[in-house]
C-alpha cells in the first residue's frame, strides 16, 4: 500500500496521442558506488529480503514464503469510470516486466481461460475509493481510504501459495498527487509476495520514505530469490533461509547480483518514462 508521503510532482513528461494525457516522472536518483556495494551485499540481500518478504506491515507472520503457484490472469474493472488506455498500458507494461524477471505466467484474462481472473485491478474515483475497498475487502484498517493513496491485497491457501489479488487505484487522486506509476509499481509488485514496506531497505519501491518509483537492483533481486523454483510456498524460517541463501550464492556467481542495476532498466517502465 503506498501511504502518505511528501508527493513530489513527476518530471519527465509520458505523452500519449491516443490520450492527450501527460505523466510527470522525477528521475530515479543515481546510486553512489558505496550504496551499490552496501546494497550488493549477499549478507545485505538476505536481511533486506527476510524485511520485506517474511514480515507484513499490517499483521503478524509466520515468516513462511508467499507466492503464487498458478498463473496470474489480470483483469481492469472500471467503477463509473470510462475506459483508460493509458493506465492500461503502464500497468500492462509493468506486469509484464514482473513476467520477465520471475518466469512466472502473468497475462490478459481472455474470455476462453479456464477459470475466472485471479488479479482483479479496480480502477474509482477517489471519492468512491474507500466504498470500493470496503465492497472488496475484509480488512478494517482504520481510515484506510485517508491514510493510503492506493492499495492491494491478496488471499492464500492453506499451503501459503498466493491464489487471488486486488488491486485499486484512485485514477484522479493519483493522478493529482503524481503518484500513478508509484502505485501501479508498488501494488503489482507486492501481491507477488512481496508485503512488507521498510524505511531501512534502500534502494527499493518497498521504502516509502524514498522517492524510487520504479524497480531497483535490489528489487529485482528480491523478485529472483522468492520465483526461484527452490523456494517453495509456505516453507517456514528458519528453514527457508539455507535455501535463500544459496540462491543467493547463485546469483552472486553468475553475475545477476552485480548487473542486476543494469538490467532493471532494459524492458519495463523505464524505456517508456525515461
Amino acid at each position: 500500500m503506498v501511504q502518505k508521503m511528501s508527493a513530489a510532482g513527476l518530471q519527465i513528461k509520458l505523452f500519449l496521442c491516443l490520450l492527450g494525457l501527460f505523466i510527470f516522472s522525477p528521475p530515479l536518483h543515481a546510486t553512489t558506488n558505496s550504496a551499490l556495494l552496501a546494497w550488493q551485499n549477499p549478507n545485505y540481500i538476505q536481511k533486506a529480503f527476510n524485511e520485506i518478504a517474511l514480515k507484513n506491515e499490517y499483521r503478524t507472520t509466520e515468516g513462511r514464503i508467499l507466492k503464487w503457484n498458478t498463473p496470474i490472469r489480470y483483469e481492469f474493472i472500471y467503477h463509473d469510470l470510462p475506459k483508460n488506455p493509458l493506465i492500461e498500458t503502464l500497468f500492462s507494461a509493468h506486469l509484464q516486466h514482473l513476467k520477465i524477471i520471475t518466469g512466472h505466467t502473468i497475462q490478459p484474462y481472455k474470455p476462453h481461460h479456464l477459470g475466472k481472473a485471479n488479479l482483479s485491478i479496480h480502477l474509482t474515483s477517489d471519492s468512491d475509493y474507500g466504498h470500493v475497498i470496503n465492497s472488496l475487502s475484509s480488512s478494517r484498517i482504520p481510515d484506510i481510504e485517508r491514510n493510503s493513496h492506493c492499495m492491494a491485497n491478496f488471499k492464500r491457501n492453506r499451503q501459503n501459495a498466493i491464489t487471488q489479488a486486488q488491486v485499486v487505484l484512485p485514477v484522479d487522486h493519483v493522478f493529482s498527487k503524481g503518484l500513478l506509476v508509484t502505485c501501479i509499481v508498488e501494488e503489482t509488485t507486492q501481491i507477488l509476495g512481496l508485503p512488507n514496506d521498510s524505511n531501512w531497505v534502500n534502494p527499493s519501491i518497498a521504502n516509502d520514505a524514498s522517492k524510487v518509483e520504479l524497480l531497483t537492483g535490489l528489487d529485482y533481486l528480491f523478485l529472483k530469490i522468492l520465483y526461484d523454483k527452490s523456494l517453495k510456498a509456505g516453507l517456514p524460517y528458519p528453514q527457508n533461509q539455507k535455501t535463500i541463501q544459496r540462491i543467493i550464492q547463485k546469483l552472486n556467481n553468475n553475475g545477476e547480483i552485480k548487473h542486476a542495476h543494469q538490467t532493471i532498466k532494459q524492458t519495463g517502465l523505464y524505456p517508456i518514462i525515461h
